[in-house]
């Protein structure tokens, strides 16, 4: 019976914990988000081209 209760209280406690990361993760997005949108100055973001030396994407110039 005892094992019953110790594997209630770990779901409950598992149940708590995600719901508590999956808020978190929403304020932060919220958070960037708004910070993304005030950023921004009307310009249209650069496009991304991709350098064949490297392989990495850099914005063109």
């Amino acid at each position: 019976m005892v094992n019953a209760f110790g594997i209630a209280a770990l779901a409950l406690g598992g149940y708590a914990l995600v719901r508590a990361v999956r808020r978190e993760m929403t304020r932060v997005e919220r958070k960037v988000s708004e910070a993304a949108r005030k950023d921004t100055d009307g310009a249209p973001p650069k496009e991304l081209v991709r350098d064949p030396e490297t392989g990495r994407y850099r914005p063109e110039d």
